[in-house]
């Protein structure tokens, strides 16, 4: 799953569906040169958000110095114009981002450090080209400004960095088997090219003697009159780091808040130092108050600048809810939940008089969110981060806010108005932490309400009022509303769920792009658009499963874009072609299907052992291509299979192989042993070996020992310090292949685990609705286990989902991973929410296995 900050930047381009940066709206700021026809002897290309300009008889070396230029954004055309006349004069190639938007958003808060405040890179083809540019940019760019590149060596005054790299898009395997950047060993061996927050040179590389004062005055730039020493480092984003420090002499803890200068912008362009300085008026005018930390001033070092403030003992609010929650555990007496909302009032108690403290003192802290309050161990609590407190009547800058705990402003909006609003929201979300749902529809957050109420039996006048002055934010309080009218009867409406499904999927659909056939998580890009979990595969593969029709349109789309996947990057069952393959051959067209696990055999073997991605998941594909039943076994497909079913079980036994990937970290049926074992009892199936029936086992023995039973009796997979029920990782996917083992072999221990993961698989919050990590996953799972009988808990499940499912006139949109946008993929969106409720609804002799199902069978 894609962090916090790369689901962010999948945000950024549009507010319904994930997209990719390059498809951001920027017509109206693309520079000139981006516009105009290329001169002369010269070609284009593009690329994201980038526009390159290439001499049409130069070829560029494979790797070598490259130059970036930074800059800020009301520089930025001039920069361009003229580091490309210094290009075009020299014949160097180069490439620039094509507009200010881009250039802002490239320079935005959520961007990764090491690349961010890159403007134009240059592609020198050789050493003396590279100092010829050098003297050129330096006298031209001189005294300009622009983020420091901290991959790269600065040179003199100018916003000029170098550093040696790939030019050329060159691909290798890292320490951890991960597909990433690479640059040649003069060995010939490719390795990979790192490009971090600290600049380095490959060890073969000779730094020209030009380069060397400019790396000696980074050396002198070190400060060691700063009377703090970091001890740890909080948080870092591309504004900067949060670090916990101790003076040198005095120990005093406190903590630093660093901001690099025209980084981190803002919607309103204001960069990261801003923030800060805005931080430090604020701190200063609230001196005295035991709700905000003491602030002790700010220091810059080099050019960095940094607000020193007290260090707040205590807990964040987001540490206290994951540790506190108790409907994720099966804790559901009313002495818990009553103690839990008790808690949960206390705490908005407490910062109801916090802010009504800051607003006496004519500030808003317009920021409201768990991780900016701390908890002190006495209780009271504290607000950080205060980098959007302005006057109470400040209508320039704009509110931050978590994701659903933002004020839905409107005209005549206050601060006052608007903190109120995100105390309002933090409650609800502190009793249900589902509050991003709201972003899609307002009328979720009575929806929420009206479920925290009755949950936690709390009367009218319980928790914060609902500032009535942002009224016209929320929508009436009517009652009912479609997804509870299809979802809360006495029986969910199966088939207007599903019609509903079915019509968002198909709106999603966009055959006319070649990057993605249907909406989904950021993953599916990295996949070209095409894979069972995140791509076209897995939409269509749902479609079909569920009887619906499939469009010949999409079909089409999806067998001609996976030809145009890599060959030597083929992936696995679940993110490359031998998914797709299977997808195609049951499609009908078996023929490209067979083409493309081929190509995926050809090319070296996985780096990994799983299902999703590895050696599993590729082998199960031979296998069910294998044996179609149309006749004779192919040996060939079934040699391959029963190869990797003998090389995954020594690395079960024997805890890793000479050659091959390593053991999976966890337990589940796509990221554990749990493929390993589904592909022993498939090949046992299919050869009656009794080998393989005993190396199922001792795959399964393996995964159980990543189960533990929790407080309430479910049974979950320990995986750090989360516990995890999913089918993806977690014990739901244990417990469905055990089941399958279990019907041809007994094994008490393994008997043992299933009724605690049932248990688990209804725990009444789920707080995703998707297939592989969410709550159609989990309750189509508890009803594989119950033999398919109907089960009360079950239903309840699913009613549940009405927290999430979004009516949009004749259809039914499924927020994805993180709730930040809707999906239609398997793994995360609708396609799986389709899928999982059709293993529960369909007539007891219509319903398949759920397992097949999951599988691709």
């Amino acid at each position: 799953m894609p962090g916090i900050q790369e689901t962010q930047l999948y945000c950024l381009a549009d507010r319904r569906y994930y997209e990719t940066p390059d498809r951001l709206p920027d017509e109206d700021t693309r520079y000139p040169l981006d516009r105009a026809d290329p001169p002369t002897g010269w070609r284009r290309g593009t690329g994201g958000l980038w526009t390159a300009l290439h001499p049409a008889s130069a070829e560029l070396p494979e790797q070598g110095w490259k130059i970036h230029i930074s800059t800020v954004p009301e520089e930025a055309g001039r920069t361009l114009a003229d580091t490309a006349r210094i290009c075009l004069e020299q014949g160097v190639a180069f490439k620039f981002l094509r507009s200010t938007r881009a250039l802002r958003l490239m320079s935005s808060k959520y961007m990764n450090r090491s690349g961010a405040g890159k403007f134009i890179t240059l592609y020198p083809e050789d050493e003396p080209a590279l100092l010829k540019l050098l003297d050129a940019l330096g006298e031209a760019l001189d005294g300009r400004s622009g983020p420091y590149v901290l991959s790269d060596l600065r040179i003199g005054n100018a916003p000029v960095h170098v550093r040696y790299g790939a030019f050329a898009e060159l691909w290798c395997r890292d320490a951890d088997g991960g597909r990433v950047r690479a640059m040649r060993h003069p060995s010939g061996e490719l390795v990979p090219d790192t490009r971090g927050v600290v600049f380095r040179i490959p060890e073969w590389v000779t730094v020209p003697e030009r380069l060397r004062p400019h790396l000696a005055a980074r050396a002198a730039a070190r400060d060691d009159s700063f009377p703090y020493v970091v001890t740890e480092a909080l948080q870092f984003s591309n504004a900067g780091g949060i670090y916990l420090a101790e003076h040198r002499t005095t120990k005093q803890r406190v903590v630093l808040r660093e901001a690099r200068p025209h980084c981190g912008l803002d919607p309103a362009g204001h960069d990261a130092v801003t923030r800060l300085h805005r931080e430090h008026r604020a701190l200063t005018r609230l001196a005295g108050l035991d709700c905000v930390p003491e602030v002790y001033g700010v220091r810059t070092v080099w050019e960095h600048h940094f607000l020193i403030e007290e260090h707040i003992e205590g807990t964040t609010l987001f540490d206290e809810i994951v540790e506190r929650f108790p409907l994720v555990r099966g804790e559901r007496t009313r002495a818990e939940l009553d103690a839990y909302s008790r808690w949960a009032r206390s705490v908005t108690d407490g910062l109801a008089q916090a802010l009504d403290r800051i607003h006496a003192r004519g500030l808003r802290f317009a920021d409201v969110h768990p991780a900016n309050v701390i908890i002190r161990p006495d209780g009271r609590v504290v607000l950080i981060d205060f980098e959007y407190a302005t006057d109470l009547d400040d209508r320039d800058t704009p509110l931050a806010g978590a994701p659903g705990l933002q004020a839905p402003t409107g005209p005549g909006t206050s601060g006052a108005e608007a903190d109120a609003y995100a105390l309002w929201a933090l409650w609800l979300h502190i009793l249900m932490p589902l509050m991003e749902v709201t972003d899609h529809d307002r009328g979720k957050a009575l929806t929420i309400e009206r479920w925290a109420r009755a949950r936690y039996g709390l009367g009218a006048d319980e928790g914060p009022p609902r500032p009535a002055a942002l009224a016209h934010g929320l929508p009436a309080d009517s009652g009912e509303s479609t997804v509870d009218a299809l979802l809360r009867g006495p029986e969910p409406d199966w088939p207007g769920i599903r019609e509903r499904l079915l019509a968002g999927i198909h709106a999603g659909a966009a055959p006319d792009r070649a990057d993605r056939l249907f909406p989904g998580d950021p993953a599916g890009f990295t996949t070209g658009g095409v894979c069972a979990a995140n791509g076209a595969a897995g939409v269509l593969y749902a479609l079909d499963r569920v009887g619906a029709p499939v469009p010949g349109a999409y079909v089409d789309w999806l067998a001609r874009t996976a030809a145009r996947r890599a060959p030597e990057n083929p992936g696995g069952l679940f993110d490359g072609l031998p998914g797709v393959a299977l997808v195609l051959a049951r499609l009908g067209r078996r023929e490209e299907g067979r083409e493309l696990l081929d190509r995926a055999l050809r090319a070296p073997a996985p780096s990994s052992a799983d299902l999703r991605t590895g050696t599993a998941g590729t082998a199960l594909a031979a296998l069910r291509f294998a044996s179609d039943g149309t006749g004779a076994p192919d040996a060939e497909l079934l040699d391959r299979a029963l190869r990797t079913a003998w090389e995954l079980d020594s690395l079960v036994r024997d805890g890793a192989t000479a050659d091959g990937p390593p053991a999976p970290h966890s337990a589940g049926l796509l990221s554990g042993l749990c493929g390993a074992a589904l592909l022993h009892l498939e090949l046992h199936a299919h050869t009656g070996e009794e080998w393989l029936l005993h190396a199922a086992g001792a795959a399964l023995a393996r995964e159980a020992g990543h189960c533990v039973t929790m407080p309430g009796g479910s049974v979950q997979v320990k995986d750090g310090i989360r516990h995890l029920l999913y089918l993806d990782q977690g014990s739901g996917g244990v417990a469905l292949v055990a089941q399958r083992y279990l019907a041809r072999r007994e094994d008490p221990a393994l008997a043992a685990l299933l009724p605690g993961v049932g248990q688990g698989c209804v725990l009444e919050f789920i707080r995703e609705p998707g297939l592989f990590r969410g709550r159609t996953g989990l309750v189509a799972t508890a009803h594989q286990l119950s033999g398919g009988a109907p089960r009360p808990e079950v239903l309840d499940s699913v009613r549940n989902l009405s927290w999430h499912l979004v009516a949009e006139e004749d259809r039914l949109l499924v927020p994805g991973s993180r709730l930040r946008r809707f999906s239609a993929d398997l793994a995360t969106g609708a396609a799986g929410v389709l899928l999982g409720l059709h293993t529960v609804f369909a007539t007891p002799d219509e319903r398949p296995d759920l397992l097949d199902v999951l599988t691709l069978g």
